[in-house]
């Protein structure tokens, strides 16, 4: 991620600060020391929330998950290689078990054919 979208998405932060709690706070203040009519208050501070809301929202699509859609094709590129690469180590391992269990059931048969030829059967 750029320095640049880090110092943004700081200032964003703190403006959303402002929005959500300074102002509603200060409203408040003012409607209880009664200097502030308490509709207008109600008012102020709904929007302040609401656009402080909509400004924090938009902030972290635009200076987080854009950067994240920059690395697009070359990030599905990079994880489909390693997906393939681990899909061959599995192939090669199961060829080798396969081989394994050949080899194994070839020693069983033999084991089996001298029992047969112990018991006279």
């Amino acid at each position: 991620m750029k320095l640049s979208n880090i110092v943004v998405f700081v200032l964003m932060l703190g403006l959303v600060a402002l929005l959500v709690f300074y102002i509603p706070l200060e409203v408040i203040k003012g409607v209880s020391a009664r200097t502030l009519d308490p509709l207008f208050g109600g008012v102020v501070a709904a929007l302040s929330i609401l656009s402080g809301a909509a400004l924090g929202f938009f902030s972290l699509v635009f200076t987080l998950v854009k950067p994240l859609e920059e690395v697009g094709d070359r990030g599905i590129e990079l994880k489909m290689r390693e997906t393939e690469k681990k899909i061959l180590a599995y192939r090669a391992r199961q060829r080798a078990m396969l081989e394994e269990l050949d080899a194994i059931k070839k020693e069983l048969e033999e084991i089996r054919d001298i029992l047969k030829e112990g018991m006279g059967v």
